[in-house]
């Protein structure tokens, strides 16, 4: 019977770590790869569950993910995070499929924000998180994403993994910080082109246009209204973050400068 890794990284998850582990009784091994950048108690919940516990500093999330699946000893590797969910049904599905002639398995996302199941808006996902042992590796600081060889059969499994996100309003903003901030570096690290104030309207009107119109996100109710509006902001706050890492003289410069002269 082939062996099942799991890999979950960690930033300031501490109550909603134990959910998750509860849940990956099905597979053989557990890694939990803890940001070095956390603050709260999710080291220990990870060390009293009996997981391998690995700490990694942080350099972008596909990074992150990647030091879990280096060390991770199953014959199939999957990525969760601390606030996803795997089912019961979900489990026995992956341990049905993986003995099959796939490669990979890509899973539908049930995504929940502010308590209701998402529907519509956009957050139709199903993303490759199940494969074989050293077949892929994540690429990308930020929505990062793992890359299969052209000839690997991949799969859809039925059953869907299940995403407590964006739980309050103040949960939302404190991952904006996180994701605004990281965005905005691996942008300047590209060598993105310079923000305008084009660029900023822009970036709100069409994430606007799409997740409230286009993809009806106004059918999800209050929930649907808030992330049609929230994602928006979230977006334009990283091309304002990046405006800001590319003045010239900095930011801070300019400040200094003012204490000089008031």
């Amino acid at each position: 019977m082939s062996t099942i890794s799991v890999v979950v990284a960690v930033r300031d998850e501490e109550s909603m770590l134990p959910g998750c582990l509860r849940r990956l009784g099905f597979v053989d091994e557990v890694v939990v790869v803890l940001d070095d950048r956390t603050t709260d108690g999710s080291a220990a919940v990870a060390h009293g569950a009996g997981v391998t516990v690995l700490e990694h500093h942080f350099q972008g999330f596909g990074d992150l993910k990647n030091a879990g699946l280096s060390v991770a000893t199953g014959d199939w590797v999957m990525v969760v995070d601390a606030d996803e969910r795997v089912s019961r049904a979900l489990a026995e599905e992956i341990r049905r499929r993986i003995e099959g002639p796939e490669d990979a398995f890509r899973v539908t996302m049930a995504n929940y924000f502010h308590g209701r199941l998402m529907r519509w808006g956009g957050w139709q996902e199903s993303p490759v998180r199940l494969w074989r042992s050293g077949s892929a590796r994540y690429a990308g600081s930020i929505h990062e994403r793992p890359e299969l060889g052209a000839s690997a059969a991949v799969g859809h499994l039925e059953h869907p993994l299940v995403h407590f996100s964006h739980r309050s309003v103040i949960d939302n903003l404190e991952k904006s910080a996180n994701y605004v901030e990281v965005a905005a570096q691996a942008q300047v690290a590209s060598g993105a082109r310079r923000v305008t104030q084009r660029h900023i309207y822009w970036t709100l009107l069409r994430e606007v246009l799409f997740r409230l119109v286009w993809r009806q996100g106004w059918r999800d109710g209050v929930p649907g209204a808030v992330e049609a509006l929230y994602w928006p902001f979230s977006h334009m706050a990283a091309q304002a973050r990046l405006w800001e890492l590319q003045q010239k003289p900095s930011l801070d410069d300019r400040y200094r400068q003012l204490e000089d002269i008031t």
